[in-house]
């Protein structure tokens, strides 16, 4: 964490600024007597990104390089990232399928399998710039469906059943891609998650976020949280449900709050997925001294507040760091909504209890959203500006803030004053640890 700045002795540094979209908003520090900014210290890039990535995919962890596993006659799907979590595909694809190439394996046999999970479609023109110049290859390119014609691969110990799209299945070979980074009740996004719930059927993916809830009584699973593998039950179950459909290799990305590769893993789609994990937690979980009455935080800007269903992830990390109590503004634009018709409809509830008893008996990806958001909301005053209508920001028990200045006029009223804030520009990427 950087230390307490104030603006009359600010030593050069640039003001503060907050991702907002696609566009930056600047943070008035003559605001308050002084400033807490929480951020990481981005690592450096490698010297030649081209040659690192054929270096890192050449050398897997835990597997044999990917040209020496697969046999000429094979067909593969590689499944990648859709447009809400973007994990540079456009940059190592290129390097992967020169692995394809070097085994015997046509361009028509390799397929690239967008893992929308239960997201919307992509357009043609999103298609084109998730992929980058390699979707114009020669491979073929489909997207998952939630809702479409699945195959059952079978249960997991704690019941889940196992449905993946069946046009994946009937591949030879599948390989996963995506990004690694907190994910707020799996612990970490990437590697597993781009097979299930990425490729799965819409029950396994409702049947995997569920097990977010303790069994032992209500509430959540205190170890369904970010940064989190060993005991999460939603990473063990979607672990057990991979492991029934075993893909052959995984190449996942670590990038920068600025989307810039710093590090890569491939190989065995388990032991990659968890070196990479302790790779990106060590940089992004930061030590904070102690909980603060005002957190003023960014979701990270486009793609991070695409919704507001993504956002909440940067809100579920903000939340860590504010007081009982305290205010948090979060900048998040929702220019797609909230990101499902499943997500405020559940918002009729008067309070979490209900909705958690609700939950249980008839559940719903996005209603746990909601519940998530819900708790959050009644926990301290949180005050949002994005572009969702005022009237709907309220009924999920927030305040809407038409700007960040307007934001912090209406944190005055509920404080009395300005304490001095901290504030996280990319709350989606940095996991504050108090």
């Amino acid at each position: 964490m950087n230390p307490l700045r104030r603006p009359s002795d600010s030593g050069g540094k640039p003001p503060v600024s907050l991702n907002y979209g696609r566009s930056r908003v600047p943070l008035r520090e003559d605001r308050f007597r002084s400033v807490h900014l929480l951020s990481a210290r981005s690592p450096l890039p490698p010297p030649s990104e081209e040659t690192f990535l054929r270096q890192r995919i050449a050398r897997p962890i835990g597997s044999l390089p990917l040209r020496q596993s697969l046999k000429p006659g094979d067909s593969v799907a590689v499944a990648i990232s859709d447009i809400t979590r973007y994990s540079a595909t456009e940059k190592f694809l290129a390097p992967l399928l020169q692995e394809t190439d070097a085994a015997g394996i046509p361009r028509k046999r390799v397929t690239l399998f967008v893992a929308r999970g239960t997201h919307r479609a992509l357009s043609l023109e999103e298609l084109r710039a998730t992929a980058g110049p390699e979707i114009s290859s020669g491979v073929r390119v489909e997207q998952s469906d939630p809702d479409g014609e699945t195959v059952h691969v079978g249960t997991t110990s704690r019941g889940t059943p196992v449905h993946l799209c069946r046009s994946l299945t009937e591949h030879d070979r599948i390989v996963l891609t995506g990004t690694i980074s907190f994910h707020y009740f799996a612990g970490f996004g990437g590697g597993r998650k781009a097979l299930v719930p990425g490729c799965a059927g819409r029950k396994t993916a409702e049947a995997t976020h569920f097990r977010i809830f303790r069994t032992d009584g209500p509430g959540k699973h205190p170890l369904a949280r970010p940064g989190i593998l060993s005991g999460n039950p939603v990473h063990q179950d979607i672990v057990e449900a991979v492991s029934m459909a075993p893909p052959s290799f995984l190449v996942n990305t670590l990038l920068t709050p600025e989307k810039k590769l710093f590090d890569l893993v491939a190989g065995h789609w388990q032991k990659a997925h968890e070196e990479g994990c302790a790779r990106y937690a060590k940089i992004y979980r930061v030590r904070i001294p102690r909980k603060y009455p005002l957190v003023i935080a960014s979701a990270g800007g486009f793609p991070k507040d695409i919704n507001f269903i993504q956002s909440h992830k940067a809100m579920d990390h903000a939340f860590l760091a504010v007081e009982p109590g305290g205010v948090m503004i979060l900048l998040a634009e929702c220019p797609d909504g909230f990101g499902s018709p499943q997500f405020f409809p559940w918002f009729r509830f008067e309070n979490p209890d209900e909705m958690e008893r609700e939950l249980r008996n008839g559940y719903q990806i996005y209603g746990q959203t909601a519940h998530a958001a819900f708790v959050k909301a009644k926990a301290c005053r949180v005050i949002l500006v994005s572009s969702l209508r005022p009237e709907d920001v309220e009924r999920m028990g927030m305040t809407p803030a038409a700007s960040l200045e307007a934001a912090i006029k209406e944190a005055t009223r509920h404080l009395g004053e300005l304490p001095p804030p901290l504030v996280i520009p990319d709350a989606g990427y940095v996991l504050p640890d108090p």
